[in-house]
């Protein structure tokens, strides 16, 4: 599917294959034949709450986050993805928060508002393990109005509704923690024609994440953390994400990330009092289209300890 407005043949050739083969196939086909994919991070160790509920309330007393992504600019229809995130924590192990999605693609927007909880179990005196459930509602809206296809058929716009649930566990001390989710247990009706919008299948929308960092102290001044993450979808090629973090005096932070046959990333944070992060990325996709495919992330975080403790483990560090 293409837009209507002129581009060059490289540009309808790579929107035709990349962004809108969902939309596509369902058209066509009038079936549902490809499993849709949760928006990728590069930045992701500081927006764990988007993809695993357990690590509300882990990072501090209270938390917000914003994120904004830009993938692959330059292009029209280009993926575009904003993330809030709050949470905050009792003294008796439970944590509460808040997540919305604002993601496009092409001629789709979708928003996800989800509500967040957990449960924090002390393991030790600096072990904690976690489990988190979210639930809310994807609102979503395909513009096909405003395209039209290889034969030039156009097509009615759809809008609607499905609601999610997820879950989420995970294990952490001042310098570990592993985690794994399944933030989308529902299946999603956003890819339906107008036709079959109201019957019960759906795309099924299952991503699995396992995530794992540590921290190093190399010296005084500077600290290593290298982390990694792993996105497997069950009909798509499984996404892992390696990364290599350096920490001076905990108020700056530089490394590279790279994304298995997909990508390499640069990423440069500046801490203020070890509590508020200013962070940004640049990717460079590893393909060859005959133009730059660079994507941008910025990302905001805020962490106010107020000195409530108990179930949970105090650590008044900006690391993960």
């Amino acid at each position: 599917m293409i837009y209507k407005n002129p581009l060059s043949n490289l540009k309808i050739e790579y929107l035709y294959r990349q962004h809108f083969i969902v939309v596509l196939f369902v058209i066509l086909f009038n079936a549902i034949t490809y499993a849709q994919q949760a928006p990728h991070y590069t930045q992701y160790m500081y927006n764990m709450q988007i993809l695993n509920p357990a690590f509300v309330g882990s990072r501090s007393d209270l938390n917000i986050s914003f994120l904004s992504r830009q993938q692959w600019v330059g292009y029209e229809g280009a993926p575009e993805t904003q993330t809030f995130s709050i949470n905050a924590r009792s003294i008796n192990g439970f944590g509460f928060g808040a997540t919305v999605i604002n993601d496009k693609l092409g001629l789709t927007n979708s928003t996800n508002i989800n509500i967040d909880a957990s449960y924090t179990i002390p393991t030790s005196r600096y072990g904690r393990l976690s489990f988190g459930l979210k639930g809310g509602l994807t609102f979503f809206n395909n513009n096909l109005a405003n395209a039209i296809t290889p034969d030039n058929e156009s097509y009615a716009s759809t809008k609607g509704r499905f609601p999610n649930i997820g879950f989420g566990g995970l294990y952490y001390d001042d310098t570990f923690f592993i985690g794994l989710s399944i933030p989308n247990l529902l299946k999603s009706t956003q890819f339906k024609t107008v036709d079959n919008v109201d019957n019960n299948y759906g795309i099924n929308n299952h991503n699995y994440f396992l995530a794992t960092g540590m921290i190093f102290d190399l010296s005084q001044d500077y600290k290593f953390k290298p982390s990694t993450i792993i996105k497997y979808s069950p009909s798509l090629p499984v996404s892992i994400d390696i990364n290599s973090n350096l920490i001076y005096k905990d108020k700056f932070e530089a490394g590279v990330s790279y994304r298995y046959e997909n990508s390499v990333s640069a990423l440069f944070a500046i801490i203020f009092n070890k509590k508020y992060r200013v962070g940004y990325s640049y990717d460079y996709k590893l393909a060859n289209y005959g133009s730059n495919l660079s994507s941008h992330e910025i990302i905001l975080t805020f962490d106010f300890d107020l000195k409530r403790n108990s179930h949970w483990l105090y650590h008044n560090r900006c690391y993960f």
